[in-house]
């Protein structure tokens, strides 16, 4: 007797820590037509304040619009939302770190594949307080040398600013961090020894 409810205590815990496991979020189709125009966003966009984001997290939406506007499909199998280096796969993969897990961006399917189920990872990832407070945290990854370091800085520039435009038209707020603990994010994430990380931003409401 004794011995079968040791079984049913280890299996519940089991269980338990399985359900507490981040999970892959399949992505609702991106918002592309509601919102300010693209004009109005740039004549409007300014980065978040470095005050605390509020506790509201990004819904669906916001976040599947968010991250087809960063590199999604938007023209059949080679078209992209931002320009790459002669129209070739992405040279830069989007990491998105939320409350409950990392995970990476995956454009062809548009949905986000588990990475990390660490909790930590959000408040570990950032120094500044006020990022520490933020929904959503994107970031810019390129694996190895892809035709010279510029084109992935070029790419990472050309994410952030849709990033913003997008955030702007949607009445979320945007920053590029400057300050992130790189090592947290690699271990965190398990990122790969040629893996750099080109850039860092929080989205969410303040």
């Amino acid at each position: 007797m004794r011995k079968l409810m040791s079984l049913i205590v280890a299996a519940l815990t089991i269980s338990a820590a399985s359900a507490a496991f981040a999970e892959p979020i399949v992505l609702t189709e991106p918002d592309k037509n509601s919102g300010s125009s693209v004009l109005a966003a740039i004549s409007n966009r300014t980065s978040a304040e470095k005050l605390n984001f509020t506790k509201e997290k990004l819904t669906l939406n916001e976040l599947s619009t968010i991250l087809w506007a960063a590199s999604g499909k938007n023209d059949g199998a080679d078209g992209w939302t931002i320009p790459f280096v002669k129209g070739r796969q992405p040279n830069v993969t989007i990491y998105v770190i939320l409350k409950e897990g990392g995970y990476v961006y995956n454009h062809d399917k548009h949905a986000l594949l588990v990475a990390s189920d660490e909790k930590r990872t959000l408040t570990r990832a950032v120094n500044d307080d006020f990022a520490k407070t933020a929904p959503c945290l994107l970031v810019f990854v390129s694996n190895g040398n892809f035709m010279g370091d510029g084109y992935g800085d070029f790419a990472v520039g050309a994410m952030a600013q849709n990033v913003n435009l997008a955030a702007q038209a949607l009445g979320l707020r945007s920053i590029f961090l400057t300050s992130f603990n790189k090592n947290a994010i690699h271990s965190s994430m398990m990122l790969g020894p040629v893996a750099t990380i080109r850039g860092v931003m929080a989205v969410g409401h303040q």
